[in-house]
């Protein structure tokens, strides 16, 4: 019987789980798999990824993460559009050199209403990835360290239920979209203007503590600030705060650039790479790095 290529349904979730578990990555625990298909940020989900099956087996899986946000750079001009985090893409080595990873992902990718991206890649897929027409996201990131005291001048709040009334509504909606998510959000109120941040804070290399920034608001008010912001927010110990480029808009003066161990993908036919924040992914449902 040959394999085929299908949409992921939920009586296939078990079996997902069980491969990724087993075959992918026995270090995330099969509930922490479960997360890619049971987020409830968006209750109708049009499936959960693709699979392919062969002879009644679940062997494949690329996993999509869908979420509708909105896009803009204003509250007053925002629209909507449904963004998909790409996932877990695996394929049982019984069943490789067929074609049938590229044309999974392939048939992931097929509508062009939607944005799709890729934040965690290893290298071995990018020459696929690029064939199919993904671009590339991002390649490059500042990272500043601390380098003096706390600055007055810089307002954090870190207390949802108080950043909650002092954001617009479709922030609210991320705030509590993220509630349950392993990312730190901080309202920072500078001169009169604020901005709204997401921070993923783990430990990464020889025990560096990195704070990356997984969603901003005001780019410009955060670039301007940024190394403020860093003596301000960062601990003692070994840290860093490190934006990917693309939020940064243009060169920055205190900040280091870095180039990406791995760039980052995406495919769009309407949203700009610095509309793509790294919220509503895998990031969270796994609880990964960014790099």
């Amino acid at each position: 019987m040959s394999a085929i290529i299908r949409a992921a349904m939920p009586a296939d979730v078990e079996s997902i789980c069980a491969l990724l578990h087993t075959k992918m990555n026995s270090r995330i625990p099969l509930n922490r798999w479960r997360q890619l298909v049971s987020y409830t940020w968006l209750s109708e989900k049009p499936d959960f990824g693709r699979v392919v099956e062969n002879g009644g087996q679940v062997l494949g899986y690329c996993g999509m993460v869908y979420a509708d946000r909105m896009i803009g750079d204003a509250p007053g001009n925002l629209r909507r559009e449904r963004i998909v985090s790409m996932s877990s893409w695996y394929l049982d080595k019984s069943l490789r050199g067929q074609g049938l990873g590229r044309d999974m992902l392939l048939s992931a990718i097929d509508d062009p209403s939607l944005t799709y991206a890729t934040l965690t890649n290893s290298r071995k897929p990018l020459g696929i990835v690029e064939a199919l027409g993904f671009q590339v996201l991002e390649d490059r990131r500042y990272v500043w360290r601390k380098a003096g005291t706390s600055d007055p001048g810089i307002h954090l709040i870190k207390d949802c239920a108080m950043i909650e009334q002092q954001v617009p509504d479709y922030q609210q909606q991320i705030l509590r979209d993220m509630k349950q998510q392993p990312v730190e959000p901080v309202l920072m109120q500078v001169a009169g203007e604020q901005s709204l941040v997401f921070l993923s804070i783990k430990s990464k290399g020889e025990n560096v503590c990195w704070f990356d920034v997984q969603y901003v608001s005001n780019p410009s008010l955060f670039v301007d600030c940024a190394q403020a912001l860093a003596n301000t927010l960062l601990p003692d110990q070994p840290s860093v705060l490190a934006v990917d480029g693309r939020f940064v808009g243009y060169a920055v003066e205190d900040g280091v650039c870095e180039h990406l161990p791995v760039a980052r993908y995406y495919v769009s036919q309407r949203v700009a790479p610095h509309e793509i924040d790294h919220l509503y992914s895998e990031l969270q449902l796994l609880d990964l790095k960014l790099d």
